[in-house]
């Protein structure tokens, strides 16, 4: 030392620095545990989340004239992806009340329909009805108890396309509902889809348009 004291701390002094930030982490960490069931308030930094301005079910809200806690909704508001306007789109039925034998009016039967549809398919039905609607799916091969029909029966080839819609909205037997998966405009598209795989499974030769043909019968893409 040569008879100068050392400004470097001690050991000591080193292990009582580590001694009291160990014991405050300690203690943060146990007062923010709110695993045990206790009397007093949790610790909580910010309330906001535990104490929130809500009310209950037909409570009563002193701020509005009415008293009304529940506020009635605005003339004519819809819920989003809602509108119930158009009949033949949501319920897949006409205006007799009868199954639509084909696409609703505001629904175009073209290439993009068809793509989506096929991939929706693949999606949501294929696991159980394969994708050739044979009704051998992956779920089948595992062991399902009451394997899909197929949809190449005739009793479903003679089914209307609002019947497919119908079941996909509302299911059928041990089907579940998917109206809460698969929104109006895709269970059309799977319903087209449906049908297009109804139709080549039992499509002829003279169905093909004359420019595909010739291409089929070259074996040309």
């Amino acid at each position: 030392m040569n008879g100068h004291l050392s400004s470097r701390p001690s050991r000591t002094a080193h292990l009582s620095v580590r001694l009291l930030l160990s014991t405050a982490v300690a203690g943060l960490a146990l007062a923010g545990c709110r695993g045990n069931k206790s009397a007093e308030p949790p610790v909580h930094p910010n309330l906001n989340m535990d104490f929130q301005q809500n009310y209950k079910p037909q409570e009563e809200n002193a701020w509005f004239s009415d008293k009304r806690a529940v506020r009635a909704l605005p003339a004519g508001a819809v819920a989003q992806d809602r509108d119930r306007s158009d009949v033949e789109l949501n319920s897949g039925r006409g205006a007799d009340g009868r199954l639509l034998n084909g696409l609703p009016a505001s629904v175009k039967l073209d290439d993009a329909l068809l793509a989506r549809g096929e991939e929706r398919f693949g999606i949501y039905c294929s696991p159980c009805h394969e994708k050739s609607g044979y009704g051998h799916g992956i779920i089948v091969q595992r062991g399902l108890k009451v394997p899909p029909p197929s949809f190449h029966e005739a009793r479903l080839q003679a089914m209307p396309l609002g019947y497919f819609f119908d079941v996909i909205t509302h299911g059928k037997g041990t089907m579940k509902p998917y109206a809460s998966q698969v929104p109006v405009a895709d269970r059309w598209a799977i319903a087209a889809w449906l049908r297009v795989l109804q139709v080549s499974q039992r499509a002829q030769i003279a169905d093909i348009p004359d420019a595909s043909r010739e291409q089929l019968l070259r074996g040309t893409p």
